[in-house]
């Protein structure tokens, strides 16, 4: 006894004094005196029998094992359950669901599967599906967009894009249809799906459409849901070339928005093409013209000018190739022109060509912004912080797996992608603090999934254990308890 706790230690007599060989440890609790004992027990057989040779055969005496009773994660909860607590998400199955489709994104039925096996939950399948139908997809994206205009002190610059998701059928329906794929799937039926986020990519709202739809006609969708939820000021919108269309921008100008996109330098007129094209980008000068209430930005990047022409030159390398082989082509290339008679009746355009190696390098866009208020090379800037979009696109493919896509249901659908969504912007929000600390997002997936408690039972009694944590694990914990 060692004042209030048990000590347990192994040692010998020599000269009428006790010599300590072994501190097997101490404890204060009945369980833990219990553990003790079993491992002093254990650690003595070593000790007295392993220099001394036995007298007789002995069988060998079964090693004591502690049995695991359960165990479950418990990182992905500290750290994306308190990142998702932190958003302003309502507690719940929702949470769950968020943590499951970071840590272990796939069908709802591995998912329960998951939760039940690995993050200690009790579930089933139709209880989720159950779930599914209550979904508030308005509130969660309004809690989503609180969180983000905080965090931005305010909104005044949005982006906005569009993407495709698959479904694992060939059967279309009213929603689910065939078109154009981004993913390359024309197989599959598909939606269409728009989101809308911030400079650093964090989501703030999205829609679906059904799958024909074209890109462009989603835009006056997305904003006019958006502003009839929000009040929302001096507000400028960036999106791509797809988006530019007469009848958008002019819908921005009624609805007293701005707007940075991109634009279609081959379609202007050939005055303008010819002011840009003698234009000297020299030193980073952007081109600069007004049309109107409008102005047409364009700017060099030799950089952008390299790939240009590798990408026009190995397209015209293999379309002479087929060509003099008389290879069948069919005529989908901007470079190859009919000339009747035999053979496939096509031939190079050389003269396209060396039209388009003109605008190597040059990139346009088109604002209604104010240089005063915000020069061209900042305008410039916003409109190639796109890449968030497409970045937050790749991170809910690829990271959250949301195609391709198991429902058939239109409510089940839209519970899925916002599920996603919310799953999303706890992400984001995670990566952001991750950085702070070095730490990469799968780094910290494989240093969380080794963060675990349970139940063991030694002998007759049962005591709770966790996992015994590096100081990598620790300090990445310890970024999450402060924010």
């Amino acid at each position: 006894k060692s004042h209030n706790s048990i000590c347990f230690q192994i040692g010998r007599k020599r000269f009428g004094q006790f010599v300590l060989i072994k501190h097997v440890g101490c404890g204060t609790t009945t369980q833990k005196i219990a553990a003790l004992r079993v491992k002093a027990e254990q650690e003595f057989e070593k000790l007295s029998l392993g220099q001394q040779l036995p007298l007789l055969p002995q069988a060998p005496k079964p090693a004591g094992k502690a049995l695991l009773l359960s165990l479950k994660i418990t990182g992905y909860h500290r750290v994306f359950g308190a990142v998702y607590d932190r958003i302003g998400f309502p507690k719940g199955l929702l949470r769950d669901l968020t943590i499951a489709r970071i840590a272990h994104p796939a069908s709802k039925s591995s998912t329960v599967r998951y939760l039940n096996c690995y993050l200690g939950l009790t579930l089933t399948k139709d209880s989720v599906f159950r779930f599914l139908d209550t979904l508030d997809k308005d509130g969660l994206t309004k809690t989503a967009f609180n969180f983000v205009a905080t965090k931005n002190r305010g909104l005044t610059l949005i982006f906005y894009d569009v993407t495709t998701l698959s479904f694992e059928t060939e059967k279309e329906d009213g929603l689910r249809q065939k078109g154009y794929s981004k993913d390359h799937r024309h197989d599959l039926p598909q939606i269409l799906v728009g989101l809308l986020v911030d400079r650093d990519g964090y989501p703030l709202d999205f829609d679906f459409f059904t799958g024909k739809t074209f890109e462009g006609h989603t835009f006056q969708v997305a904003i006019t849901n958006l502003l009839s939820k929000y009040s929302l000021k001096n507000l400028t919108v960036v999106a791509d070339a797809g988006m530019l269309s007469s009848d958008n921008l002019d819908f921005l100008e009624r609805s007293n928005l701005h707007f940075i996109v991109g634009a279609r330098l081959k379609n202007l007129t050939a005055g303008i093409t010819a002011e840009i094209l003698s234009h000297d980008f020299g030193k980073g000068n952007p081109f600069s013209l007004d049309l109107k209430n409008r102005r047409i930005l364009v700017s060099y990047s030799s950089d952008r000018a390299r790939k240009d022409r590798h990408l026009r030159e190995n397209l015209v390398a293999k379309l002479t190739k087929r060509l003099e082989a008389q290879v069948p082509v069919i005529k989908k290339s901007k470079y190859l022109k009919w000339m009747g008679g035999g053979g496939n009746g096509l031939s190079l355009d050389e003269a396209k060509a060396a039209a388009d190696a003109k605008f190597d390098g040059l990139k346009g866009y088109l604002t209604s912004v104010d240089l005063k208020d915000c020069p061209a090379e900042e305008v410039i800037r916003h409109y190639h912080d796109l890449w968030q979009v497409e970045r937050s696109f790749r991170m809910s493919k690829s990271d959250l797996c949301e195609r391709p896509i198991f429902h058939r249901l239109e409510k089940r659908i839209k519970s899925h992608l916002t599920i996603c969504f919310v799953s999303l912007l706890v992400l984001r929000e995670t990566e952001r603090i991750l950085k702070t600390g070095g730490y990469s997002l799968s780094l910290a997936l494989e240093l969380l999934g080794k963060v675990v408690e349970g139940r063991v039972r030694i002998g007759k009694v049962e005591l709770s254990t966790e996992s015994d944590l590096d100081l990598s694990t620790k300090s990445l914990l310890e970024l999450f308890e402060g924010h």
